[in-house]
């Protein structure tokens, strides 16, 4: 393999787990909108029904218990308001995406390209729209499961191994 096809699986190994670091971190916030808004509808159901239904005779109930309750659902749905992870959840689903189509676009280079005069400029596009990305901050968590993920898959270059030692 020469320096270019080197340097190329080296970002299309990058490329790849950031693809599933941002993945990752999707799902991430997606869970969490799904188990905030869950909770406090269970929360706030409870709440309605103990109002509706008065099951509950002790006075310490409605009194203490239910504001409590209701003061949850105040912070639950609050910060689903102010934080947003459904809104979060899919920033890092696009940008996942699109780091899916560098990762592509890459591979197009490897298979078809390498030979084709123009090889640089396809090279240089690639790192143009690599850079034009606005990326996000993502959970070393869930970027290390990405690697890992990616280093199960057997068909990248050791990380930075194609560069020689200067000894």
């Amino acid at each position: 393999m020469n320096k270019k096809e080197l340097m190329l699986l080296d970002w299309m190994r990058k490329v790849h787990q950031l693809e599933y670091a941002h993945c990752f971190q999707s799902i991430s916030f997606s869970e969490i909108e799904r188990r905030t808004g869950i909770l406090a509808f269970f929360l706030s159901t409870v709440v309605a029904f103990t109002y509706r239904f008065p099951f509950i005779e002790q006075p310490w109930v409605k009194e203490y218990i239910l504001p409590l309750i209701l003061f949850a659902v105040a912070i639950l749905t609050g910060y689903q308001s102010f934080i947003r992870p459904g809104e979060k959840a899919e920033k890092h689903r696009e940008l996942g995406i699109e780091y899916e189509r560098i990762r592509h676009q890459i591979e197009i280079i490897l298979t078809t390209l390498m030979s084709h005069p123009e090889l640089d400029n396809h090279i240089n596009s690639v790192k143009t729209r690599w850079d034009s990305l606005k990326t996000m901050y993502v959970k070393e968590s869930h970027f290390d499961d990405a690697k890992k993920k990616v280093k199960s898959f057997n068909k990248y270059p050791k990380e930075l191994d194609f560069i020689p030692d200067n000894k």
